[in-house]
């Protein structure tokens, strides 16, 4: 229950939308082509002077490719001309071929906006090479038919070089209360800096009351989620302090505050330290294509010399970036909800299951989305599911192993795979057949998630976030007994949808946002034809994978729009964003870890 596979996917979103950097697609035409290819990385790259054979895996030039349009780009190749590197480096690539100053890598089959490319590329320095030496590789990826893309890497060898120190995590922060941010690092390059980048990012609890007169902010209003539960709103700051950093030398930043909102749960401040804007790392310049900055009016924040206790003495080339955990004293209270409304004849009807995030706090699931809730119904044997829609499946497991028979029991997709804003809501409309006969008939409603639904004991969702767990489970009168009363629904808990739209946005916004979020939000509500389901897509709770056909399913946002939620236990790894969700944030999301993971 506590991975660090949520953490990972945020903040690998977030850092790899905006890290990898179009920073040349000047275009050669070949033909009146459907696709544009394109090259991403750095502008700047830094390495030692120290010559450095390249590990198994180890990999430092961070390269992906892609394509405009759509369909398939086929036999495309990417060539590594390093004649600027004579006498200074040299460029290693295994599985390519070299002719001359040229490697030529087979990429083949392009069928993505952006991917990394499969073989790792590393650069080491050639022995007596001076610091501070420049040098230059030009990469051009081309396919037939398509117009090829090029882009120049700068590398420079023995420059500044900051590596971070892992701070602490904070927990029990009391909600309203204000914490100085926690960043220390050290130059573990060869020369001195002259000025360092601090490029800050927030999740949606924390908020900066006013920026320092030498940082801009602005918002996201979520593209990190895109790709795990979107949209997950970020707050991204830029932080350019002047003053020389000397090899060796460890400072902390001094004069930058956070605020702990009332919709604070496990949120992070996560860092990024480069020596300019266009080096390996930095996320600045997609930023700023994307976003609008404005200037913060506070007093400059400042770096102070410190020791360096526990700042690792090596250089790392994916070190430069960590996270500010915080941990807020903080509940919020999901509820399910559930209404039974019969036909003219009363066999037959249409049963509506949702949930309600009450808040306070917006949850995202540090855990992994382990313990994200999904929703579950159980129904009476007899009673016939005609209408089942894609949101929903069957769920024939009993504590994770499968039923040798249908259990007329089905998940529908949570509020969200991993973030819960204060305030989400989500409904799912079953279409059902009653059997013949008087008998009471009752059913289930509750919200499951992994341990509940692979432990024993547990009746309804275990989120140590939710100290009300009795309107996690409902009951619902389908039948009343004969001269009887209904079934009592739990103190506390509805016993009828949410009338309205269905919200899936925050209900507090960070207080330092320049931008406002989007309006509108993609319409995803299945519709149909009630028609027999015959219990389709017996899979494994929690998948995603919605089969079913008729009925309907809805998230709304507060203005009304409606709005996308994912398979409730599902979190994609970011990889499909503009960049490598991918967040995000993600993209999250998340942040800048995903430097040193390959997503693919």
């Amino acid at each position: 229950m506590h991975s660090t596979r949520t953490r990972r996917a945020l903040g690998a979103g977030a850092a790899s939308l905006v890290a990898a950097l179009a920073v040349g697609t000047a275009a050669v035409p070949a033909h009146a082509a459907d696709h544009q290819l394109k090259i991403y990385t750095a502008g700047t790259l830094q390495i030692s002077t120290h010559p450095t054979p390249q590990p198994q895996w180890g990999e430092n030039v961070f390269l992906r490719v892609g394509r405009t349009g759509t369909g398939p780009v086929t036999g495309a190749r990417l060539a590594l001309d390093t004649t600027g590197l004579d006498g200074l480096a040299t460029l290693t690539a295994p599985g390519c071929t070299a002719t001359g100053k040229v490697i030529t890598c087979d990429v083949r089959y392009l069928d993505t906006d952006n991917i990394n490319i499969s073989n790792n590329l590393w650069l080491s320095a050639v022995a007596g090479v001076r610091p501070g030496s420049t040098g230059t590789v030009h990469a051009t990826l081309s396919a037939p038919g398509a117009e090829t893309g090029e882009a120049d890497i700068r590398v420079n060898i023995g420059t500044a070089a900051f590596r971070t120190k892992s701070p602490s995590e904070q927990s029990g922060v009391q909600v309203g209360s204000r914490l100085a941010s926690d960043l220390e690092f050290a130059n573990r390059g060869e020369s001195a800096a002259e000025r360092t980048i601090v490029e800050v990012y927030l999740t949606p609890g924390l908020n900066v009351a006013t920026w320092p007169s030498n940082c801009e902010y602005a918002t996201d209003p979520g593209t990190a989620g895109k790709g795990i539960s979107g949209p997950v709103p970020t707050v991204h700051g830029i932080c350019t302090i002047e003053g020389e950093i000397a090899p060796g030398q460890a400072v902390k930043l001094n004069g930058l505050d956070f605020a702990v909102g009332t919709t604070a749960y496990h949120d992070f401040a996560g860092y990024a330290v480069v020596p300019s804007e266009d080096a390996h790392g930095s996320s600045s310049a997609d930023l700023r294509r994307r976003l609008s900055f404005q200037r913060g009016t506070g007093a400059p924040a400042t770096l102070v010399r410190t020791s360096g206790n526990g700042i690792p003495a090596d250089l790392d080339v994916n070190a430069f970036s960590t996270e500010q955990d915080i941990i807020a004293d903080n509940t919020a209270d999901f509820a399910v909800n559930g209404s039974w409304a019969p036909d003219a004849s009363g066999t037959a009807g249409t049963f509506t299951l949702g949930a309600a995030n009450n808040g306070p706090a917006s949850i995202m699931d540090r855990s992994g989305g382990e313990a994200t809730p999904n929703l579950s119904v159980q129904f009476p044997e007899g009673v016939k599911v005609t209408g089942l829609p894609s949101t929903c499946r069957a769920d024939d497991y009993v504590l994770g192993q499968k039923s040798d028979k249908p259990l007329n029991k089905f998940s529908c997709d949570g509020m969200g795979d991993f973030f819960t804003p204060n305030g989400a809501t989500v409904s799912h409309k079953l279409g059902l057949s009653l059997p013949e006969g008087t008998g009471e008939l009752t059913a289930t409603v509750s919200l499951q998630n992994e341990q509940s639904n692979l432990e024993p004991g547990h009746p309804s969702a275990v989120m140590s976030w939710d100290h009300n767990p009795a309107n996690d489970l409902l009951k619902v009168t389908l039948r009343a007994a004969p001269g009887g009363t209904p079934t009592p629904d739990p103190t506390g808990s509805p016993t009828t949808a949410p009338t309205g739209t269905p919200t899936t946005t925050p209900t507090e916004a960070p207080t330092t946002a320049p931008t406002t979020a989007p309006t509108t939000a993609p319409t995803t509500e299945p519709t149909g034809a009630l028609v027999p389901a015959n219990l389709p897509g017996a899979g494994a709770p929690g998948t995603g994978s919605g089969t079913g056909t008729g009925g309907s399913a809805a998230v709304q946002a507060t203005d009304g729009s409606l709005a996308s939620t994912g398979g409730s236990n599902t979190l994609p790894m970011a990889a499909t964003g503009a960049a490598a969700i991918v967040l995000g944030a993600a993209g999250l999301v998340t942040a800048r870890r995903s430097l040193t993971r390959r997503d693919r």
